[in-house]
């Protein structure tokens, strides 16, 4: 009897198993060949704990548009074609919805961050373009300072663009005037360290994690919205455009005071505010920091590229050391390069999403049940020989403009495949703010300092996803600045 107890048991867990890795396979899905083997478990693994490399490497297995695969024991329908997964996540009606974002409001249910999206126009990041520079002049003094007369200063640039990225979150998010390069014990720089050492898990990243930082950054939400709703303090930020939503205030427009309500007729929680703060706390800080980062690692290995660029920020006004708003936009030498950037080093490799209702694949005779993932690899996508050519070159003009002024890639044909900061309902809605953070910090940097890499750490350089690309070495990303003769006064 006590024999037969594990027998059963272990037949159990088996008929289990080989069920799961014969989803895709029973419904008639290309798929993979799986089976209970230690070379398929431990390639199961890898995707589901080192997923980036693995589900890129899934991506060039085959020919096939659909590929199921399974990521330990969990099946995932990952799509290889561009068109295809364009069309799923701009037309799929809310099957691929993150649930975070969504939001009930009485008897209806929406996207949070489409309501959101009016925060990052145009009108509203112009008026917060002053506290922009301002953090960007904090990171330009902080290097100044360090530096000895007529001696270049050799920094880890990779940790001091992601403390200038928590900054900017500081100010606009937060809602804080602070400067993280001063105030090095302050909690949201402990979180540069503390989001640095997470599992790369689709399982455990999904679970709620309640550590000390949400109580804490909980609490500066708290404070600020107390001071802005009680007191009347304006500030003008991304915090005080979300206390106005909380308060059922339109988010568009040109108004910054508050028209306060009833506690109960409020629209949004201190909670759920503070949560949604740090969602775009973890968002910003590793799309901000790697894209400013990833841009000087390929821009300084090719001095042609950084002439051009310098030679396009020559012509802005830059009156006593600040720039003008409207003329960032016809920066389109560094737009290219921002482009090639995130072509080649996306902020977010792999888009996936758990279907939450049976959804008909689009010219297929297939349907993806409810609770399943499904799987775009943009990183994989924008390696693809097929889409652009010489991927692993740091080629910016392959995004030059055609003369009806529409940004394409270098083939006509494939204008489509690139997809930058996310694809349909997957698309960041702050990336405007994105691109006007990072474009402050590489025209600051580039005005004001001759940059010059580490021949030998780039030689040894690795680079991880966590999932954003980031530059696993003991030092970084080192560079050595010296100071330009520009704005110098400004500076002292």
């Amino acid at each position: 009897m006590w024999l037969l107890l594990p027998i059963l048991l272990y037949s159990a867990v088996f008929l289990s198993v080989r069920h799961i890795y014969s989803h895709w396979r029973r419904r008639g899905f290309p798929s993979e060949k799986a089976g209970i083997t230690w070379s398929f478990l431990q390639k199961a693994y890898r995707r589901e704990f080192r997923h980036v490399e693995a589900i890129c490497e899934a991506y060039q297995s085959g020919k096939d548009r659909l590929l199921g695969i399974y990521c330990f024991f969990r099946p995932v329908l990952l799509v290889r074609n561009v068109e295809l997964a364009q069309t799923i996540l701009q037309q799929s009606n809310g099957h691929f919805n993150e649930l975070k974002w969504d939001y009930v409001a009485g008897y209806s249910r929406f996207n949070l961050l489409e309501k959101l999206a009016p925060i990052f126009g145009t009108k509203r990041l112009s008026e917060m373009f002053g506290q922009v520079q301002k953090v960007g002049d904090h990171l330009i003094r902080h290097l100044l300072d360090r530096q000895v007369q007529g001696c270049p200063l050799e920094v880890d640039l990779q940790q001091k663009l992601r403390v200038y990225s928590v900054n900017i979150i500081a100010n606009l998010i937060y809602g804080l005037d602070i400067n993280n390069f001063e105030h090095e014990d302050h909690i949201l720089t402990s979180y540069l360290s503390h989001g640095q050492a997470s599992i790369q898990s689709f399982t455990l990243g999904r679970l709620s994690q309640k550590s000390s930082y949400t109580y804490r950054l909980r609490d500066l939400i708290k404070q600020s919205v107390e001071l802005r709703e009680d007191q009347g303090l304006i500030r003008k930020d991304i915090l005080q455009l979300l206390v106005r939503f909380r308060n059922g205030n339109e988010v568009s427009g040109d108004k910054w005071q508050l028209e306060p309500v009833n506690e109960a007729d409020k629209l949004l929680s201190i909670k759920r505010l503070a949560k949604v703060a740090e969602d775009l706390l973890k968002v910003s800080l590793d799309a901000v920091a790697s894209t400013v980062t990833f841009t000087l690692l390929e821009i300084l290995q090719e001095p042609l590229i950084v002439e051009k660029l310098r030679a396009e920020i020559k012509e802005l006004s830059n009156e006593n050391g600040q720039l003008k708003f409207e003329e960032l936009n016809g920066l389109r030498y560094m737009d290219m390069c921002l482009k090639e950037t995130l072509r080649k080093y996306p902020p977010l490799p792999i888009i996936e999403r758990v279907c939450r209702k049976s959804y008909s694949l689009p010219n297929s005779k297939f349907t993806i049940d409810e609770g399943k993932t499904l799987m775009v690899p943009l990183l994989a996508m924008h390696r693809d020989e097929k889409y652009f050519s010489e991927p692993m070159k740091y080629k910016p003009l392959r995004f030059l403009q055609t003369a009806n002024d529409v940004g394409q890639c270098e083939d006509k044909t494939k204008s489509n495949i690139f997809i930058g900061f996310g694809i349909g309902g997957s698309q960041c809605v702050g990336q405007n703010f994105a691109k006007l953070v990072i474009k402050v910090a590489l025209i600051k940097l580039l005005q004001n300092f001759h940059l010059e890499l580490d021949a030998n750490q780039v030689k040894t350089l690795e680079v991880s996803h966590r999932p954003a690309p980031f530059i696993h070495t003991k030092d970084g990303l080192k560079v050595k600045l010296k100071r330009r003769e520009i704005n110098t006064k400004f500076y002292s």
